[in-house]
């Protein structure tokens, strides 16, 4: 009886420590759930010779496990983001300029077709479209400061490039052809560009005194006494009055120096009479036109007339 009693007691006891033990073991492991590192076989072991011991050793290997499995992660996690970089071409409706022309040709210049006009046996003829009236505008301004350069009777003008025969006269040099610089307050006569190629320009007194290149100035009374009565020397450019040119072929008028002053038996101009502000000119008429006489002018600063130069000493 004692022997029975004993069994029964031990399988009570089983029976409490088994249903404890299944109290204690963990929830099943979810599908979403992270998963939890498996213990290895002697582990086991030794849980089910010692369940007590076992479970902290294996909730330290789980969490260890836990650690590996999360750094690990970490490292193999690969950055995805996709950096899209994309180029957009917006019109703005700016206005597109043509290449700037520029000449290969010597002499250089800047506007196209001026290679025709830029050098002559006798200086370069004026631009195609000569629209520089008095007190127009000028393209292409010359540089004023330019020293012209002298060879033998032939002086070449820097400003431009325009050369000009010389001649000299008791001891003075001029230019033996009229000046034809383009500047403002100038003009061709009627404003054909083949009258300046023969004749140069007509300048008012203003324009007049920028005429000449440096080392050179406008002739002087006496310079104009010494060369009066030379033959082919002198060009009847005619003049500029009013908007309006006459007597081209008929008759000269020359710009003198502005420290001329008017003297006895000098014509007067009826425009110096009128309060116009005047200045000393010099005419001359062609052979075969009127008396054939020369004479010194007092005349208004605002006409048109042409420009002789003498080297200054």
């Amino acid at each position: 009886m004692k022997h029975i009693i004993s069994i029964l007691g031990i399988a009570g006891i089983v029976s409490i420590y088994s249903a404890c033990s299944g109290d204690d073991a963990p929830d099943p492991v979810k599908p979403d759930d992270t998963p939890i590192a498996t213990v290895s076989s002697s582990s086991q072991a030794d849980a089910s010779a010692d369940p007590t011991s076992a479970e902290q050793p294996a909730a330290s290997a789980g969490q260890d496990a836990n650690a590996s499995s999360s750094s690990k992660a970490k490292k193999d996690k690969k950055d995805t983001t996709v950096v899209v970089r994309e180029v957009v071409t917006q019109d703005t409706g700016a206005t597109s300029f043509p290449q700037p022309y520029s000449s290969k040709a010597d002499p250089f210049c800047w506007t196209e077709g001026c290679e025709t006009w830029a050098s002559s046996a006798s200086g370069p003829d004026v631009p195609p479209d000569d629209s520089i009236s008095l007190g127009g505008d000028v393209p292409n301004k010359p540089n004023m400061d330019a020293a012209p350069v002298i060879e033998g009777l032939v002086m070449t003008d820097m400003r431009d490039t325009q050369r000009y025969d010389l001649q000299d006269v008791n001891g003075t040099l001029w230019t033996k052809t009229n000046i034809g610089i383009v500047l403002v307050g100038s003009n061709c006569y009627k404003g054909d560009n083949n009258n300046c190629k023969q004749y140069g320009r007509l300048y008012t007194l203003s324009a007049a005194q920028s005429a000449c290149p440096a080392g050179w100035k406008l002739p002087s009374r006496a310079d104009f006494d010494a060369a009066r009565n030379l033959t082919d020397f002198w060009k009847y450019g005619g003049r500029g009055k009013d908007g309006n040119e006459d007597f081209m072929g008929e008759m000269g008028f020359y710009w003198l120096d502005t420290n001329e002053e008017v003297q006895e038996g000098d014509k007067i101009s009826d425009s110096c009479n009128n309060g116009s502000s005047c200045a000393m000119i010099f005419v001359v008429d062609a052979p075969g036109y009127g008396d054939e006489e020369t004479k010194f002018q007092y005349d208004s600063q605002a006409k048109g007339f042409s420009v002789r130069c003498v080297q200054a000493k």
